[in-house]
Order: structure tokens, then sequence, then C-alpha cells
């Protein structure tokens, strides 16, 4: 009898996970790919988004006098008032830039990555601040492959790591989906050997 409470259980949770995963999904809203590439001495490019917690402003600043460490300067303002402060290192190609939408709540994630290392920011009306949701080096993956952060076709968002030399490049996926009760987001393993990523994901 417990064991068959057990099996029923667990057949409940998986129910309701697949019912979570289907009423979430994700939409990119705005790209833009190695935009620093283009940045000239000291110039900064400032976006503005509209968010369920008021106006949000992101600066991000090429610095040219700074260490190799802190060559890019991010700056996030709600409602002009400052809630982070980021620097990030010299990278080869740039860094690019996204802006990721939960189309059941309206909430904005922000992405920022290189082709070493993809992070992806989120605001906390509890702590008040932006919090470091996703980061790449978090997540086992072969050494060498590039990550990237976006929403597929089919509404999901994904880490994905992709060894781009390989001539048949494939690559490693984790699903992600916001867990209200510990305001974090948690995620599965997909496995490896997927399609390369640019045939699956949304533009």
């Amino acid at each position: 009898m417990r064991k068959l409470f057990a099996v029923l259980v667990g057949m409940l949770v998986m129910v309701c996970a697949s019912m979570c995963f289907a009423a979430e999904t994700y939409q990119m809203v705005y790209e833009a790919y190695n935009f620093t590439e283009n940045l000239g001495e000291d110039e900064a490019v400032n976006e503005n988004f509209n968010t369920p917690y008021g106006a949000m402003k992101i600066q991000m600043r090429k610095l040219w006098n700074s260490s190799s460490d802190k060559r890019m300067h991010v700056i996030t303002w709600l409602d002009d008032k400052r809630i982070s402060e980021n620097y990030y290192p010299k990278v080869n190609n740039g860094y690019t830039f996204r802006v990721i939408k939960n189309t059941s709540n309206s909430e904005l994630y922000f992405v920022f990555e290189s082709m070493e290392r993809a992070y992806m920011y989120g605001y906390s009306p509890e702590k008040k601040t932006m919090m470091t949701y996703i980061d790449s080096l978090n997540y086992a993956h072969e050494t060498g492959a590039r990550p990237t952060i976006v929403a597929l076709k089919d509404g999901r968002l994904v880490l994905a790591f992709e060894q781009v030399n390989r001539p048949y490049p494939s690559s490693a996926r984790y699903q992600f989906f916001w867990d209200n009760s510990t305001k974090w987001f948690g995620y599965r393993d997909l496995g490896k050997d997927w399609a390369p990523i640019y045939k699956d994901k949304q533009s």
C-alpha cells in the first residue's frame, strides 16, 4: 500500500512538473550581437526597458584606460535609482547583449555573454537589486565549448554549450524554469549531441 502511494505521488509530481514546463514560455525581445566591437574609446550604449517594477536603464561602456579585467562597465538603474554595477574583462570578438521575457508574467531577464562565459541577470523585488540567475561557469561542459543563453522557438529557456570548431557542431543543453517557491531558477540537463543552437533559437 505504501509503495502504491509512493508511486502515485511520484506520478503526480511528474504531471505537475510537466504542466509547469508547458505553461512557462520565454521570448527574445532584444539582441545586440557582438555590439562592443563597434564601440569607440569610452563610448557607451544606453538601453531602456519597461519592467513590472518600473523603468529600467542599462548602460554598457567600453573602458580603454582600465585594466584588462575591467574593460566593460555595466550600470543598471530602476526608476533612476542605481541598483547594480558590474565590470567584465576584455574578450575576443566582443560581448553580446540579449533580453528575454517570461511571457507568463512579463519578467525581463538580461543576458551578457562572450565566447568564454554567459550570464543571465534579473531584478529581484525581494533583494531590490539585480541577481545573477545563471552563470555558465556553474554548469558542466567540455573545455572550449562556447556558452549561449537563448529562448528556443518552442519557448524554452536554455543554456547551450557549443563546440563550434568541430566539422559538425553539436551542443549540450540545460533547460531553466522559474521556481516561485524558492524565487530562483531550477534546471534540468537535456543531454548532449543536439544540433547547432542557431537552428532552434528564436531570432
